[in-house]
């Protein structure tokens, strides 16, 4: 029985492994060290790499196969974060506002009536995964089917990765937007995409033409450097691109059952902490983990604090150094990508 994201994702193909290998050029280590740069060179195309790049602010200083595309999958999340953030900052969405409000078939659910945007984006609000129902084939009315699901966990007890938690986000702002006489997919276009300057021409959509929010988009590596640049600078609490930096920290936050995840942002907070275990998040996301796990857990121990990253399955990656206006995007399709084995190296 197909029941977890990688049953998904294995039959659909998307982690299959695959060998690409390349040689690298025009290194220009500005801000880079030569020694990292020839690690990028050396590793950053191994293991289904399908074209990677890196950037120091707005200059690209190491690529190979930049203007590569395809499926950004759950990186996705984040684009959806920042939807929220906007919102936010127009003054029609909050973090602590009650899903039920707008959704108001839950209201009188004892559970789902407590689930807040919030839980949402931090994955926590007990909802069940929600991977068949929302993966297979492709539903009429996507946010419909995610706003049937069952709760299975109490609201905000529990870390679940999974579909669900953004479908239903999805849902509530689509019919906020009925309101203002808005689709989704003109807001996400008029105040995410446009501004970063992200093209998802081949966005995954429900038959009404809602757009996926859990995953779906395609992007180029060098697109994904310019998303990462503009999460780079909101984490550093700038704003950027039309998002205020505290609206963002706000929908961006993280959990207390899981503090390395919010937003669609994964954080290494706690990298410095005596006893504290890098984790592979990629191989940890497919059943719950209890909140010891995640709360003794970072990305990388050679990593600094402040450092981020958006991870999609197959070793699709951003990775931000937000203080150091640092980045590498990567596309990939192998599910034997480790990050940390090559942040390790960094």
């Amino acid at each position: 029985m197909m029941e977890t994201r990688r049953d998904f994702l294995k039959l659909s193909g998307l982690a299959a492994a695959s060998a690409v290998t390349g040689c690298a050029g025009g290194f220009q280590a500005d801000g880079w060290s030569r020694r990292d740069v020839e690690i990028l060179q050396a590793t950053a195309g191994r293991n289904g790499g399908r074209g990677w790049a890196a950037w120091q602010g707005n200059r690209r200083v190491a690529a190979w196969l930049p203007d590569a595309r395809g499926p950004s999958l759950s990186i996705t999340k984040s684009i959806a974060a920042l939807a929220a953030s906007r919102a936010a900052d127009e003054g029609w969405l909050t973090p602590s506002e009650r899903v039920a409000d707008t959704i108001t078939e839950w209201r009188g659910d004892p559970w789902k009536s407590r689930i807040t945007v919030r839980m949402l984006l931090q994955q926590t609000s007990g909802m069940e995964s929600g991977v068949i129902p929302l993966y297979r084939n492709r539903p009429a009315d996507n946010g419909r089917v995610a706003a049937a699901l069952g709760c299975v966990d109490a609201p905000g007890t529990v870390f679940r990765y999974g579909p669900s938690h953004w479908e239903i986000l999805a849902e509530v702002m689509r019919r906020k937007l009925v309101l203002r006489h808005q689709l989704l997919s003109d807001f996400m276009n008029r105040t995410v995409m446009k501004p970063i300057g992200l093209y998802a021409g081949n966005w995954r959509s429900d038959r009404q033409g809602t757009p996926y929010f859990s995953t779906g988009t395609e992007f180029s590596v060098n697109e994904l450097g310019r998303l990462g640049m503009t999460i780079g600078r909101l984490l550093a609490g700038n704003n950027s691109d039309g998002i205020s930096a505290e609206a963002f920290a706000e929908m961006a936050s993280p959990s207390s059952v899981n503090p390395m995840f919010g937003g669609g942002i994964w954080r290494n907070t706690r990298a410095t902490r005596p006893g504290f275990g890098a984790i592979e998040v990629e191989r940890s996301i497919d059943q719950p983990m209890p909140a010891a796990f995640w709360n003794r857990g970072c990305l990388s121990r050679s990593q600094p604090p402040d450092f981020a990253a958006l991870i999609g399955s197959g070793g699709r990656r951003v990775y931000i150094w937000p203080e150091e206006g640092k980045r590498i995007a990567r596309l990939g399709s192998s599910a034997s990508w480790s990050d940390v084995a090559f942040l390790g190296r960094l």
